[in-house]
């Protein structure tokens, strides 16, 4: 096993330092990629501490249950947490792996720590020559760009579905093996960065989480000088030529989206929301409240509009509007359905609710699994076997809870 401790020593003067935990396994510690990223950014005149749980061979399904990764996420408030999968893992579909729902996890387990941290998905490379022992069954990892699309496709889709960075390594060394192929990325494994390739994760990893060009870092691994400035220009150009892309457009932080339930039959309606910044919810009859969980009070029937405005503490604003129905027998919410969530043959829950609300997920034991916004009216979600819990949230108050077993 490979940790390395923070660097923790802040010289008086020194600007406000960037914290970076790196979760993952020989591809961050080989050749000492945080370290690396480190000195990076200490010669572009940016301080930067880094930590690492890095395993030989882990996943990241193994990372959410694994106690040091766990530990080093609550140790401080992070910056940014850098999630890099097992590499041939990676490329595979999700099907097929535990590779989303050790995503799923982790992230849930990093912003509960702090909401304004980013995750970051450390976007790996394809094999030399592809990947001999996945061949068989999927016949695109035979090749080096087949298996590199394979880990495009799939970062991009964390990063997206866990409003995370995807930080574009391997499309860097991509191009690299396109337009500069006499200089060599891999260790003779065919799959292991060499000292130059370990330099290229870093100057992506240096354009990801500062949105600024690398080019003109003194600092450069013991490459040469030329040999450094081609990959500072790669990193660069990959990066900042399509942040939207690799979706550094997407804020951090907790949004407006909460729960909610009625108490004390029709009168009364509480919304609860987790966010540790600053809350105004408001009602169409006049009703205001600045608290995370706020009652609103009826004693006549009508259609009521709310209003849930959150200044999280990021600096980011987001607002959510919905309206309900209060009628004088109780709540009748518009639109109403029901949801359902099942098991299939396939380790996977099929969700049938709507767009925009939020599942929570639970073991037999209580333990959270997962929260995610559901972005269509039907989603299928890999899990493992077992019984689980769930409950959907709707933006308009509505909540459906039940029990579920994936075989």
């Amino acid at each position: 096993m490979r940790f390395l401790l923070p660097f923790l020593f802040i010289p008086a003067g020194v600007p406000a330092q960037t914290s970076v935990l790196f979760i993952g396994n020989s591809y961050i510690y080989s050749n000492d990629l945080p370290n690396m990223l480190r000195q990076v950014a200490l010669s572009l005149e940016a301080e930067v501490t880094v930590a690492s749980s890095a395993p030989g061979g882990y996943q990241l399904a193994q990372h959410a249950t694994y106690a040091p990764t766990l530990t080093a996420i609550a140790s401080q408030p992070w910056d940014f947490v850098v999630l890099q999968e097992q590499s041939q893992l990676g490329a595979l579909p999700f099907e097929v792996t535990d590779t989303e729902i050790g995503a799923i996890q982790l992230v849930a387990a990093i912003e509960a720590n702090n909401e304004c941290t980013y995750p970051v998905f450390y976007m790996t490379w394809g094999r030399e020559n592809g990947d001999a022992l996945n061949c068989p069954g999927f016949p695109y990892m035979c090749t080096y760009a087949g298996m590199q699309q394979g880990l495009y496709d799939n970062y991009l889709a964390l990063a997206t579905d866990n409003d995370g960075f995807a930080a574009p390594v391997g499309e860097a060394w991509k191009s690299v093996r396109e337009d500069h192929p006499t200089m060599d990325l891999y260790v003779d494994d065919g799959s292991h960065p060499t000292l130059a390739g370990t330099y290229l994760a870093a100057c992506v990893l240096y354009c990801t989480l500062f949105n600024e060009t690398c080019v003109g870092a003194t600092y450069r691994g013991g490459l040469d000088l030329t040999t450094a400035t081609i990959l500072q220009t790669v990193a660069s150009s990959t990066v900042l030529g399509a942040t939207a892309t690799w979706n550094m457009d997407v804020p951090n932080g907790t949004d407006a989206y909460f729960t909610g339930s009625s108490s004390n039959g029709p009168a009364d309606i509480t919304y609860y929301h987790t966010g540790q910044g600053t809350h105004l919810w408001t009602c169409s009859n006049g009703q205001t409240n600045t608290q995370a969980n706020a009652t609103f009070t009826f004693t006549d029937a009508g259609t009521y509009t709310f209003t849930h405005t959150y200044d999280d503490p990021c600096g980011n604003n987001d607002t959510a509007t919905w309206t309900l129905d209060i009628a004088s027998v109780g709540l009748e919410e518009r639109s109403m359905r029901v949801f359902r969530v099942v098991g299939t043959g396939n380790g996977e829950l099929l969700i049938d609710a709507e767009a925009g609300g939020r599942i929570t997920l639970y073991d037999a034991q209580g333990r959270l699994i997962m929260e995610r916004r559901l972005k269509s009216a039907q989603e299928r979600i890999p899990v493992r076997s077992g019984a689980y819990m769930w409950t959907i949230r709707m933006n308009d108050g509505r909540i459906t809870s039940g029990k579920c077993q994936v075989p």
